[in-house]
């Protein structure tokens, strides 16, 4: 079985704290993958929105010709807070 896992928290020092199980820690840290925020990676932005778009239109067989720019400019200036408590689904 594999398992992946995300988390914005930072687990070694939760361990540290012993607020998360080392056992699990231990488990989870076989090849871990860190990447950047996307508030620190915003040459991403456009790409990202670009895919959903393409993915969305396609799932409501709908199309999407194009993307304004004001709707990009505020996208890429979005802070994008890396909070789970942000998020609504």
């Amino acid at each position: 079985m594999r398992l992946i896992a995300a988390t914005n928290r930072d687990l070694a020092a939760m361990v540290q704290e012993q607020t998360f199980r080392s056992d699990l820690y231990f488990r989870l840290n076989v090849f871990p993958v860190e990447l950047p925020p996307l508030r620190e990676r915003p040459e991403d932005i456009p790409l990202l929105v670009r895919h959903f778009a393409e993915e969305i239109s396609r799932r409501m067989n709908k199309t999407i010709e194009a993307i304004s720019s004001e709707t990009m400019q505020a996208l890429c200036q979005y802070h994008w807070p890396a909070t789970f408590e942000n998020c609504r689904m």
